[in-house]
């Protein structure tokens, strides 16, 4: 049996980000750099969300 190594370029860092809504009354945690975000009722909730993703990641939360 033989086998290649294919080496795959480095990902780019990415953020998790916590965002009001347009509509100005929800809150939305999304990944950065990714295709993934949930929505939260409250700022407290989405920062603590953010911040349980960002601790399992191992990247940055920033909030706008």
């Amino acid at each position: 049996m033989s086998a290649t190594i294919i080496q795959f370029p480095p990902r780019p860092p990415f953020a998790v980000r916590v965002e009001r809504e347009r509509d100005g009354e929800r809150w939305l945690v999304r990944i950065h750099n990714r295709e993934h975000g949930w929505l939260s009722g409250d700022f407290s909730a989405a920062l603590h969300d953010a911040r349980e993703l960002g601790t399992g990641f191992g990247v940055a939360v920033i909030s706008s």
